[in-house]
């Protein structure tokens, strides 16, 4: 049985995935099985991984027609013999040491979840910077979570290390393309924190996560705003069963306003095809919406940045015209810094 299994996610990445592959093949730990999943590529991603799997007795493909990255990361889940379980998304790399430094820090540990830092890749502008999200913070459960909800902590699934026996015991799986599409990673990390008998952090960046104008969060998300709904009722439902509710209101407040706010840049970005007058109407929809009124009356602003304070102010009042205005405007300013 190997120590790691390594679930790859892959779709449409012919460009990037031989750098991911060759960043696992070159891993300082060699106990590991490297499980390919070809998500229904209609490029040449498929053959890049019968390649590799050719080379190396490691790495094992798996070709599905298209069902989405939580279908994709159940059946790693699956497939998987490791002790431990690790998801990489096909167009990130891995240091050389992360399953050495992730693997010992589990076992010195016996936690059920590894927490790394990561680097940050801007492709078209070049810049790489690594997260401080763990600095002096603590892995106690309540901490965690309530980070998680105010976007203090990363709910991203590949810079993490679980323990599998611990996966299979409270059968944490990915919710399936329509029900929580984007947010899938978040929905584990969640009942994770809240599970995990332990966790333990590495405080030093061991994942490369590729930031470029195809990745999932460069672009237009439709129906983001439902889907963030959706797991805020899905997560208050689960934290009020296995914890105590009150402990984390304010934080599901925040997530609903922050949520909110994320969902009214999504609406201008320049890969959104929808006429003006579609833009408007979902803002409008958003800004009226009685999950956000509720919230943003229990928010406390000076938490946000001062742009997005600017917005909130403009959403609350329901001031539509300049809240399009001001969205579009930092939405712009946004990816013209991933750009520089």
């Amino acid at each position: 049985m190997p120590a790691i299994s390594l679930l790859v996610a892959v779709y449409n990445t012919s460009q990037y995935v031989e750098q991911c592959l060759q960043s696992i093949a070159d891993q300082s730990f060699s106990d590991i099985e490297v499980i390919l999943i070809n998500d229904g590529s209609t490029d040449r991603s498929g053959e890049w991984l019968e390649a590799f799997a050719e080379r190396d007795e490691r790495f094992r493909v798996i070709h599905q027609s298209n069902q989405g990255l939580g279908a994709v990361r159940n059946r790693g889940i699956e497939e998987a013999k490791g002790t431990y379980l690790a998801f990489v998304d096909s167009d990130d790399i891995l240091a050389p040491h992360y399953c050495e430094a992730m693997y010992e820090k589990a076992e010195m540990t016996g936690a059920d979840l590894v927490v790394s830092e990561y680097w940050i890749q801007f492709e078209q502008s070049k810049r790489t910077i690594a997260t401080t999200l763990l600095d002096k913070r603590s892995a106690e459960k309540t901490d965690v979570i309530k980070a998680l909800l105010h976007g203090d902590l990363t709910g991203f699934s590949w810079n993490k290390l679980y323990r599998r026996a611990f996966m299979e015991k409270h059968h944490i799986r990915f919710p399936l393309r329509g029900e929580l599409e984007n947010i899938e990673d978040q929905y584990v990390t969640l009942r994770c924190f809240s599970l995990a008998r332990s966790i333990a952090f590495v405080h030093e960046p061991l994942y490369y996560y590729r930031v470029h104008l195809s990745s999932i969060v460069q672009r237009y998300q439709k129906q983001y705003f439902h889907h963030g709904l959706t797991f805020y009722h899905a997560q208050r439902s689960f934290l009020k069963e296995h914890d105590d509710i009150s402990l984390y209101e304010k934080a599901l407040d925040f997530f609903i306003v922050n949520h909110t706010l994320h969902c009214m840049l999504n609406e201008w970005k320049s890969q959104n095809d929808l006429s003006i007058q579609e833009k408007l109407d979902h803002m409008r929809e958003m800004v009226t919406h009685d999950a956000f009124q509720h919230a943003v009356k229990q928010v406390e602003p000076s938490k946000l940045t001062v742009r997005k304070r600017m917005i909130l102010f403009l959403a609350k009042f329901r001031l539509v015209y300049p809240l399009s205005a001001a969205a579009s405007s930092y939405q712009k300013w946004i990816e013209y810094q991933t750009r520089k």
